[in-house]
């Protein structure tokens, strides 16, 4: 067989797919019973080009030397399991990929203590869920070298932007999954800016779900288009087959997370990067689940009411909303490419701002038309300090802002809570305005603790006595 896979989940499963697909051949193994059951329940894993195991010793028996393996399984734990049972059954030359939501600083040390027994380690953030695996993901695969056979069969199984395939090569042991932690970051931000913009839709606007999923449906033709703008206007537009009533009816307004979003947080955090998007992102899911609190805070305060807005009001608030939601998104991926200039330079990697963009033209959860547009930004000028600094974007972000301010105080005068929207906002006008309120920081800092503060007209650190 070409190829060993190792998880056999809903990922695992459409990806074997994939390749069959494409005529590669596969051996599957997985130690849960349910996930073989359901390959062999499935036709399409009847072919002569796919061996199940539930033997270790048998699938790698079947691999072709020097031996391919991806791992696709729950990142942590687990992935360390397997490597110590694969560890004496491989050779040296052999190569694992592990292509699951591994920490980059678990896949550096991976790699590392693999090395020592002449085997090689890759770490590959694939993105775009079971569909993405099933017809083309986005991959982001991190490590150098990387064998021949190995970049060819993830060139074959990646997505493609007309016919460029959405793979990018990154240089540097768990850049990869780096890569992919941002990746999803971003994504946390972009899903909490559709959330809210949803939420005045409905709140300040007024407009029913029809209404709300045509708005959606209209942006997803223009610059707003995307993979998220597509899929929040097939949740609008989805009923409850048992009540009949619209999908957010009957949906717990509590949204979970599994960790990438948070990890995106603490490393922009670590690397002294403002990425203040991600951020709140995280933090509105945290909040979603303070149900306790949340539901006594009601009965002393209630909620707002939906608002009554005019049709004149409509007019401009619609189009208001889409400017702000477009600046807003711009920002949280400035935000989110920001973090990799940092890590490039802490962790010595060369990451190729333009070919990241480019990988998640499609495939990924990111796809639409804002990635090629970062792309195109960075093909203009590579050394591009912020990505707020490209002309095209930047106008997009400045007038977004400035026709979505009325709109937003709007909001907040009626007590709607839109902070991913109101953060990308205040985090543009900080960075524009001189000087900062951290001037009075700095000078606390001082007062109380002695840590000195910066002169202005001399550049030249001090510290006073402030009794």
């Amino acid at each position: 067989m070409d190829i060993g896979l190792i998880g056999l989940a809903t990922m695992g499963r459409n990806l074997a797919l994939n390749m069959l697909e494409r005529g590669v051949s596969v051996a599957g193994f997985d130690i849960d019973p349910d996930c073989r059951h359901r390959c062999t329940r499935d036709s399409r894993f009847a072919s002569a080009a796919f061996s199940l195991h539930e033997s270790l010793d048998a699938f790698i028996a079947t691999l072709n030397p020097p031996r391919l393996l991806i791992l696709l399984i729950k990142a942590g734990q687990p992935v360390d399991q397997i490597l110590s049972q694969l560890i004496p059954k491989l050779n040296p030359g052999d190569v694992i990929l592990d292509g699951g939501n591994s920490h980059f600083t678990d896949t550096i040390r991976r790699a590392r203590e693999l090395s020592h027994h002449g085997i090689r380690f890759l770490g590959a953030g694939i993105s775009g869920g079971a569909q993405g695996a099933r017809h083309g993901p986005a991959i982001m695969l991190g490590g150098h070298p990387v064998p021949h056979a190995l970049e060819h069969l993830l060139q074959t199984i990646s997505a493609r932007f007309d016919t460029h395939p959405c793979l990018v090569h990154l240089d540097g042991d768990g850049a990869g999954h780096f890569v992919k932690m941002i990746h999803n970051g971003i994504e946390y931000a972009d899903m909490q800016l559709l959330a809210e913009s949803q939420f005045l839709l409905q709140h300040l606007i007024g407009l029913d779900y029809p209404g709300q999923a045509a708005v959606f449906n209209l942006w997803n033709q223009g610059a707003l288009s995307s993979y998220l703008t597509a899929t929040t206007a097939r949740i609008l537009d989805k009923t409850d087959p048992e009540t009949g009533l619209p999908a957010l009816e009957i949906i717990h307004d509590e949204a979970d997370h599994k960790g990438t979003g948070q990890w995106a947080a603490q490393i922009a955090l670590e690397l002294g990067v403002s990425a203040p998007n991600i951020m709140q992102a995280v933090d509105a899911r945290l909040l979603s689940k303070m149900q306790p609190e949340r539901h006594l805070l009601r009965q002393p305060w209630r909620s707002p009411i939906l608002a009554n807005t005019t049709a004149e009001e409509k007019e401009w608030m619609i189009p208001a909303l889409a400017g702000v939601l477009l600046a807003a998104r711009i920002t949280a991926f400035a935000q989110g490419f920001k973090i990799f200039d940092a890590a490039s330079q802490r962790f010595n990697w060369h990451l190729d701002k333009g070919a990241i963009a480019a990988c998640w033209r499609r495939g990924c959860i990111l796809q639409g038309i804002l990635p090629e547009r970062i792309r195109q930004a960075y093909a203009t000028e590579p050394d591009l300090v912020h990505l707020l600094l490209d002309p095209v974007l930047g106008q997009h972000v400045a007038q977004g802002f400035d026709r979505g301010r009325n709109l937003l105080a709007f909001a907040l005068n009626r007590k709607l809570p839109v902070a991913g929207l109101i953060t990308a906002l205040s985090f543009f006008d900080a960075l524009r305005q001189h000087p900062l309120w951290t001037r009075i920081i700095a000078a606390q800092r001082d007062c109380f603790g002695a840590h000195g503060f910066v002169r202005s007209d001399r550049n030249q650190r001090v510290s006073w006595d402030w009794s």
